[in-house]
């Protein structure tokens, strides 16, 4: 009686763990930050002002690394994603980051950097992203209004 106790509770601990892989797996290939985690962009206007290349990678479906560079400077960030989890290909998203200029002229050497936007991830790998950032320099503040193209694997 024990073994057959002991084999039936092995059974359904193996079995167990197999629907729950299953259902992971399932997941990953639904959740569009999780089948394509990685991605490189192309900013209309971002972080460093006008027009830059980044690289970003989801290192959980939620939490959004990304560095780039641009034709005024360097940024490096993190966005979260309100719904990052659900296979929604859109989903919300804010986020911190620090811009560097690579002009001494502009007069600090590093912007903060605060966006909220929306990014749809398709089927077809593509990206798209609409951010809106407040922006303030010693002499100057303004709301950053920025698009963003890029493919993802």
């Amino acid at each position: 009686m024990k073994q057959i106790l002991k084999l039936s509770l092995i059974m359904l601990v193996v079995f167990s763990t197999q629907r729950i892989q299953a259902q992971h797996s399932d997941r990953q290939e639904q959740n569009p930050r999780l089948k394509y985690s990685s991605g490189i962009n192309l900013y209309g206007i971002g972080p460093n002002a006008i027009g830059s290349v980044s690289y970003d990678r989801f290192l959980t479906p939620h939490l959004n690394a990304e560095a780039g560079i641009g034709f005024i400077g360097v940024h490096i960030g993190i966005k979260v994603h309100l719904w990052g989890g659900s296979d929604k290909k859109w989903t919300p998203y804010m986020g911190a980051a620090v811009a560097r200029s690579l002009f001494p002229a502009v007069g600090v050497d590093f912007l903060p950097y605060f966006p909220i936007g929306i990014q749809f991830v398709g089927d077809n790998q593509f990206n798209f992203s609409f951010v809106v950032a407040p922006f303030q320099l010693e002499f100057l503040s303004w709301n950053l209004v920025g698009i963003k193209f890029g493919y993802r694997w």
